[in-house]
């Protein structure tokens, strides 16, 4: 968090406006993340690891084919887990299920549905929820910061408006507030013979928020 301060203006202990400003700006994505995963199930646990890294590599390998490196796919998260049968209340071990998720940055949008065609099509059957981002998300953000100052002084001065005090339009003090976070991923689960899914584009939308302080003086 930042902090902004102007010095005070004459006369110490003004009473003071505490206003909260937001601001938001649209822009269309031009990156997004994508989560895959190669779920394998075995009676043993090395066959499930061998059959997960051949689907994972034989996915890693097709997508490679549309354009994406390497540097852009990541491994999210690798988990081995028993598997258990329960049977006239008694629980055996049956197998091993062995998960592998790709984290994979696209930076054409348009291709998101061959992504996933392509990846179910060499092994993948496990997707999470997609997320649109900006490249330059940074230079969004500053004019939503510019608007979210400038929403604050229109409130400060039509509350001032409204209860008949005069006001300094330049605030004593300016706080940035964290932004708001992102929706986190849901997991589904993907069919063997999906087709490319028709996705369609989000566009992003970017918000900051301030906490300015504006002092005002009581007609005399």
């Amino acid at each position: 968090m930042q902090s902004w301060h102007h010095p005070a203006p004459p006369a110490a202990s003004r009473p003071a406006l505490v206003i909260t400003g937001q601001g938001t700006v649209t822009a269309k994505p031009d990156t997004v993340l994508i989560a895959i995963g190669v779920r394998t199930e075995h009676h043993n646990v090395q066959e499930a690891l061998v059959d997960n890294a051949k689907r994972t590599n034989a996915v890693i390998e097709a997508l490679k084919t549309l354009g994406i490196p390497i540097e852009d796919m990541d491994t999210a998260s690798f988990s081995i887990r028993p598997t258990y049968e329960h049977h006239d209340g008694t629980t055996a071990l049956s197998g091993y299920e062995v998960e592998h998720w790709l984290e994979v940055t696209v930076r054409d949008t348009k291709k998101a549905g061959a992504i996933y065609e392509t990846a179910v099509a060499h092994g993948a059957n496990l997707a999470r929820g997609l997320e649109f981002r900006l490249a330059n998300e940074q230079a969004y953000y500053q004019q939503a910061l510019a608007l979210a100052v400038k929403n604050a002084k229109e409130k400060a001065l039509a509350i001032a408006r409204a209860l008949g005090l005069p006001l300094y339009d330049t605030p004593l003090e300016l706080k940035e507030q964290p932004p708001a976070r992102s929706t986190p991923y849901h997991p589904a689960v993907l069919s063997i013979s999906s087709s490319a899914p028709p996705v369609q584009t989000q566009d992003v939308i970017i918000t900051a928020f301030v906490e300015a302080t504006f002092v005002y003086s009581f007609i005399s």
